[in-house]
């Protein structure tokens, strides 16, 4: 907030954002949503789409977590949707789908370190140490949700019972043909997804992962004008005149 107000206002911006609503909406469809800008580059694009959309579907999934640690009930799931079987399988195909693209991400990185290539390296004055970390705390989230809902289908399985997704979650139902009945494991499996996530959002606040959040924003309120996102630099001002070189 203090780094945002140390700016000069710029009213442009929300009036061009108000005055030009489809276009706004246009942007988020395209460029946040549509991740137009990212598929340039086809193999890294895709590979941050699977994460991308990993985080908006993957809501759902806490969503239930915190449901069946409320109310203590492993199996819960949501009022309306309840056990709608595709709802599980995109959330399982999704998370399966993230895991490709850390895996992508990973060898990305193997093949351009700066050590190797110096300047050559597209990642040469990077931050790799918080970048690793990013995947680490990805790759954490996805293998303590399918221990979470594994052991729950475990359990769901052993009693006999129709609840929860079946087969549609297919990772998560045959980890369930492997895991013991256990309600302690579903304990752990819970606790730990949901712990590991909110150690996350506290790294994510202080670091470019950050982006997550703020891009969406950075699209909605561009400037309309210039040929990329922020538009042409604008002059510095000085007492309401252009600050020139000679100045």
């Amino acid at each position: 907030f203090r780094l945002i107000t140390g700016g000069k206002p710029a009213p442009d911006r929300i009036k061009g954002v108000t005055g030009r609503l489809s276009q706004a909406l246009k942007s988020q469809l395209v460029e946040v949503l549509g991740q137009k800008k990212l598929l340039k580059w086809s193999i890294p694009g895709i590979a941050h789409s699977f994460v991308m959309y990993a985080f908006l579907i993957l809501a759902s999934v806490y969503v239930e977590a915190y449901g069946a640690m409320i109310s203590r009930n492993p199996d819960w799931h949501f009022l309306i949707i309840g056990k709608w079987g595709p709802l599980g399988f995109l959330q399982d195909l999704i998370a399966v789908l993230c895991l490709v693209g850390l895996i992508t991400f990973y060898f990305i990185r193997m093949r351009n370190q700066p050590a190797k290539l110096g300047r050559k390296s597209r990642f040469a004055g990077s931050h790799l140490g918080g970048a690793y970390i990013v995947l680490i705390m990805i790759f954490n989230v996805i293998w303590t949700m399918f221990l979470f809902r594994g052991a729950v289908q475990a359990h769901v399985l052993a009693v006999g019972s129709d609840e929860g997704y079946g087969k549609w979650a297919f990772v998560s139902y045959g980890l369930g043909k492997i895991l013991p009945d256990s309600k302690t494991l579903i304990g752990i499996g819970l606790l730990l997804h949901i712990g590991i996530m909110l150690v996350f959002l506290i790294d994510v606040l202080h670091s470019k992962h950050l982006h997550i959040f703020i891009a969406p924003i950075n699209v909605m309120f561009k400037r309309p004008d210039g040929p990329v996102a922020l538009g042409a630099v604008k002059p510095m001002m000085s007492g309401g005149k252009p600050v020139t070189l000679e100045d």
